[in-house]
């Protein structure tokens, strides 16, 4: 399990992006826009990079259903020490999230997550199910949803998440979520 430590005490900035399929305009355009203020860049899979690639070097991934490189793993826990968060992120692929999520809450329960992170769909969805965030952020190169390229903030402080999708293009907020803690 990875220990993570806070860039800024008090908030955690964390920069959620799936499926993007190849695209690396659009995970440079994330990077370069987020850099300064995020703790944390996630990415829950289907880059359809190499594990070493330069770029994917700035994310922690977990692998998809078209990421050919086994190096990736298919889960990861993450904790946050600081707010006693636990992330788990999936692609979500192997939990059939494409008809609902209740398989991937039931398989990860056990884990104990405060936070679960998804893909696969290219469709947002952000809610608070059995105490425990999901955030699918979308997908920056082909979106189901719309024609609107998103991915997610997710903001965490002592007693609340703040969840914002973004558009790709021009990082504006396309959806607002908060939730308390």
């Amino acid at each position: 399990m990875n220990h993570l430590a806070t860039k800024t005490a008090g908030l955690i900035e964390v920069i959620i992006v799936s499926d993007n399929h190849g695209d690396k305009n659009g995970l440079r355009k994330v990077i370069e826009k987020h850099h300064e203020e995020a703790t944390y860049f996630l990415h829950c899979g289907d880059s359809t990079f190499p594990f070493d690639d330069e770029l994917m070097g700035k994310f922690k991934m977990v692998r998809g259903n078209t990421d050919n490189d086994d190096r990736y793993r298919r889960v990861q826990e993450i904790e946050i020490l600081e707010t006693k968060d636990k992330i788990v992120m999936v692609h979500g692929d192997r939990q059939k999230v494409q008809y609902g999520i209740d398989q991937l809450i039931n398989e990860f329960r056990k884990k104990e997550p405060t936070i679960i992170l998804h893909g696969h769909t290219h469709k947002v969805n952000v809610e608070m199910r059995d105490k425990i965030l999901i955030i699918n952020p979308g997908s920056i190169f082909d979106p189901r949803e719309g024609n609107i390229r998103t991915y997610a903030k997710l903001k965490i402080t002592s007693n609340c998440y703040d969840v914002e999708i973004l558009d790709i293009n021009d990082h504006t907020v396309v959806k607002e979520f908060q939730f308390l803690r």
